[in-house]
């Protein structure tokens, strides 16, 4: 009880600490040490093994070309950042190349490292050496965009921008003037007359929308909005890489209510309070649950990520965006979407002998 009565008093009000890749874009630096840059350009791989550049071989030489053209001999000793937004939604990518980067099926790309939402602000830091691409760092990556995808601000502009009130999207998906935004994207507005608030669009003009599948800042929690949020996503294709895989799905989610988490769900399970640890068998797992809040705990096994819905019964509730899954009886199951799973009734509580962290937010 006294873990319980911790967790619940943790508040919906604050931003989680910053991780390597996440960048609070107000303070960040005017000025890049070069160095630093190339480190960055470097820092990620593809995974060791028999990979394929679309539909052909990942040799050393189309390695060699992607590196080239990352353009590292053209980064100065000292980086002066510029700013931009996001035209549209769009790729960042590990690498400047659209090509899917995979071991055999391109549906999961290494080099896809995640969407970003229109009118998303970028700190702007280097350029391919072919010049259609931009070396950028968003709020929650850094990465590589198209350059049409980018519209570059001043400073001004740019921090004119950061200081504008905002929407917040609760709908899966939701059209403005032919811009789509995910759930928790971010969407400043100018002012406001009744249920109608005048938006900023990317290309920089103004439309007025009415406030359906929008709020004005950040949800206060509740477990009816959380089961609200979660019910709507239900059937949502999955994306690798995108709107929605497991941890976009966890991101977008807590995002509604004010919480910032990093992109990768390995990052996402080592923040929050709760334990880091494997279990012996279902029922010990199932009894820990019992102890913790449904719709602000997330379960983490290497590479998944899912948030735990609470009981029906005395069946736990997953959550979860998922390509394919593996069932007690040994049968993999290909749901490719958002899905709700009730542990026993859908044969899944073989889960708790790769559950590593139970966490909340």
């Amino acid at each position: 009880m006294r873990l319980l009565t911790l967790l619940l008093s943790l508040s919906f009000a604050f931003s989680l600490e910053l991780f390597p890749q996440m960048a609070n874009l107000r303070s960040f630096p005017r000025q890049l040490e070069g160095e630093r840059l190339k480190a960055w350009l470097l820092e990620d791989s593809y995974p060791k093994t028999r990979l394929y550049l679309g539909n052909v071989p990942l040799t050393e030489g189309f390695m060699k070309k992607l590196l080239e053209n990352a353009n590292l001999d053209a980064v100065p000793q000292q980086v002066d950042v510029k700013y931009g937004i996001t035209l549209r939604k769009t790729d960042l990518k590990l690498l400047p190349t659209s090509l899917a980067v995979h071991k055999g099926n391109p549906e999961i790309d290494y080099n896809q490292y995640t969407v970003l939402d229109p009118l998303t602000p970028l700190a702007v830091l280097h350029r391919s050496k072919d010049g259609r691409w931009l070396y950028v760092q968003s709020p929650i990556m850094r990465g590589w965009l198209k350059v049409e995808d980018v519209r570059e601000l001043n400073e001004e502009e740019f921090f004119r921008l950061l200081d504008l009130p905002f929407l917040v999207v609760i709908k899966p998906k939701l059209k403005i003037g032919g811009f789509e935004y995910s759930m928790s994207a971010k969407i400043p507005y100018l002012s406001k007359e009744k249920d109608r608030y005048l938006v900023l669009m990317p290309d920089g003009s103004v439309e007025w929308i009415k406030g359906e599948g929008v709020i004005e800042g950040y949800w206060q929690f509740s477990e009816d909005k959380a089961k609200l949020l979660l019910d709507s996503l239900l059937g949502m294709p999955y994306e690798w890489g995108g709107f929605y895989d497991c941890s976009a799905l966890v991101r977008a989610f807590f995002g509604v209510f004010g919480i910032e988490l990093p992109r990768n769900s390995s990052q996402q399970a080592t923040v929050g309070r709760g334990v880091e640890r494997t279990f012996n068998s279902y029922q010990e797992l199932k009894e820990l649950l019992k102890t913790f809040p449904p719709y602000r705990t997330v379960l983490y096994m290497k590479g998944h990520i899912m948030i735990f819905g609470g009981f029906e019964g005395e069946d736990p509730v997953i959550y979860h965006a998922v390509y394919g899954i593996k069932r007690d009886d040994g049968k993999m199951v290909y749901p490719k979407a958002v899905v709700k799973n009730l542990l026993e009734r859908d044969g899944l509580t073989n889960l708790y002998k790769r559950i590593a962290a139970v966490k909340v937010y």
